[in-house]
């Protein structure tokens, strides 16, 4: 397993603190002095003065056994942190003097103080600690600031090293495998990769085989030069674009975390989708500082768009439908061929711009969450009971009102959420965890 070093030998500071058998040396030797000097006994002088010198002498050992003692916090090489799947760090205590260090205590923030034992370390050597680390949110995030605590052989002062410097991360959101999902505007089979325009005649260049493509169009001199499969692709061939767009309206009710969470983790999904399967895609927020990409298809692109969602608020000003409208009107060509709206909240503004989106002939996919059931705790049947049920047939009619304007649309609901939306399928390769190939 490959490691990479974030920071390498941290520097730092080293403070000094009594222990509580250092305390009661401390208060006897100060005692001692006081009876001293008040009757001027020599036995007594003699008693105080032993206690300082047990002090300084735990002091000066302390410091010189320890001095040597460094602190180092490795992750994986390539790993991609994901909120709510652990993964692991290496701790490294180091010793780079020729003395034996005493035995020591690590705290360090994994995000969470953590606390390690760790035995004598020889002159020269290394003490290694694998420790799970786990994210509960996405997002940026700090390990660090750590210490090392120990103590001196007669055990009366407690020495720590702090190492102030932290190390960043970025924690992204989970990702679900989506294998039946629609591909708007798709002519074949759901979950067939691929997604044309048509077939035709005029030759445009050669690309690899994907499933579903004709086998009549592999060009097999290419196969025998490169071993790989490849196919001519024709002008009318080329994959679709789609854009995927979040909502992230700024509701004027607190949104709860859990609906916000499975938003972003939906768009994180239908991205990698998008990916797995070949296609061109871009990202679209409406968050308030309009977060987007570029139509893509490789890896960099992916991470592009991962970055966006890893920090994403939903701190927009414009409600879903009007975020559309605007990108109509600004300009055609940014959603592309084909749109996917990741929508918390369905109103009749959305379905007018359904209806223009599919007037300009771009098929639309929505994947609404059912705000309510986030809200209520659970599932629509449950809670206060004709409440309930009034929000859920509420929501019925908004969807209706938009499969009847045109699209294609898909529900997420709680209980279970995007998991059980996508059967708690992770992708086979852990894209969102090491990578896209």
């Amino acid at each position: 397993m490959l490691w990479r070093v974030r920071r390498l030998w941290f520097r730092r500071r080293v403070f000094v603190r009594p222990t509580a058998r250092g305390w009661q040396a401390i208060f006897f030797a100060v005692l001692s002095l006081t009876v001293a000097l008040l009757i001027g006994t020599t036995q007594i002088y003699q008693l105080a003065y032993a206690l300082i010198g047990l002090l300084l002498a735990s002091f000066a050992l302390g410091l010189f056994l320890s001095r040597g003692m460094r602190y180092e916090r490795r992750v994986i090489e390539g790993e991609r942190l994901v909120a709510g799947r652990p993964t692991q760090v290496e701790l490294v205590v180091s010793n780079v003097a020729r003395t034996r260090s005493p035995g020591a205590e690590v705290v360090d923030l994994l995000p969470k103080e953590c606390r390690f034992l760790v035995t004598p370390v020889g002159r020269m050597e290394k003490r290694r600690i694998q420790q799970p680390m786990l994210f509960s949110k996405r997002g940026r995030h700090e390990l660090g600031p750590a210490e090392i605590q120990t103590a001196d052989p007669f055990g009366l002062l407690r020495f720590v090293h702090r190492f102030d410097e932290r190390t960043e991360v970025m924690v992204y959101p989970e990702v679900f495998e989506l294998a039946s999902f629609p591909l708007p505007g798709s002519s074949r089979e759901m979950g067939v990769r691929g997604s044309f325009a048509g077939q035709g005649d005029e030759f445009s260049g050669l690309r690899e085989y994907r499933r579903g493509d004709d086998r009549r169009h592999i060009n097999w001199k290419s196969v025998a030069r490169t071993g790989q499969l490849v196919v001519r692709e024709f002008a009318q061939e080329a994959p679709r674009r789609h854009a995927v767009v979040l909502d992230l309206y700024r509701s004027e009710t607190s949104s709860p975390e859990a609906e916000i969470e499975d938003a972003v983790s939906a768009a994180a999904s239908v991205l990698s989708h998008f990916v797995r399967e070949g296609l061109p895609a871009r990202l679209l927020c409406s968050d308030k500082a309009h977060g987007a990409t570029a139509f893509g298809t490789d890896e960099s692109y992916y991470w592009r768009a991962m970055d966006l969602l890893a920090v994403a608020r939903a701190d927009g000003d414009a409600r879903p439908g009007d975020f559309l409208n605007e990108k109509l009107g600004e300009k055609h060509e940014d959603l592309g061929d084909g749109v996917v709206l990741i929508s918390r909240s369905l109103d009749e503004s959305l379905a007018r711009s359904v209806e223009r989106l599919r007037a300009a002939g771009l098929p639309v996919v929505v994947v609404a969450l059912a705000a309510h059931t986030y809200r209520s705790g659970g599932a629509a049947g449950g809670g206060a009971g004709g409440a309930s049920s009034g929000r859920e047939a509420a929501f019925s009619r908004d969807v209706s009102v938009l499969e009847f304007a045109g699209a294609d649309v898909r529900i997420v609901r709680r209980p279970g959420g995007l998991a059980a939306f996508a059967g708690g399928q992770r992708p086979a390769n852990a894209r969102g965890n090491r990578g896209v190939a």
